[in-house]
């Protein structure tokens, strides 16, 4: 999910399609094109995620397990 900070996916209205929707294959990213974007979307997601009770092992698997598992698939991707 691509994160605008006014329209399309905010991060409170990405939180809540993870809620409605699971976990499985999503990943998030900030835009930084040619609308209204902040970079610091996904910080602030995590953030969101934290009020909400959501604990590190939650926020871990969006913000950088689900990204690693998905380009893990690329030979040419790799985590040092």
């Amino acid at each position: 999910m691509t994160l605008y900070p006014e329209s399309k996916v905010t991060p409170n209205r990405a939180i809540d399609m993870l809620e409605m929707y699971g976990t499985e294959r999503v990943w998030m990213n900030s835009a930084c094109d040619w609308g209204v974007s902040d970079p610091l979307s996904v910080p602030k997601a995590a953030l969101e995620m934290r009020r909400r009770g959501y604990d590190d092992t939650f926020i871990d698997r969006i913000i950088y397990s689900n990204p690693a598992q998905f380009m893990g698939q690329s030979e040419r991707f790799g985590l040092k």
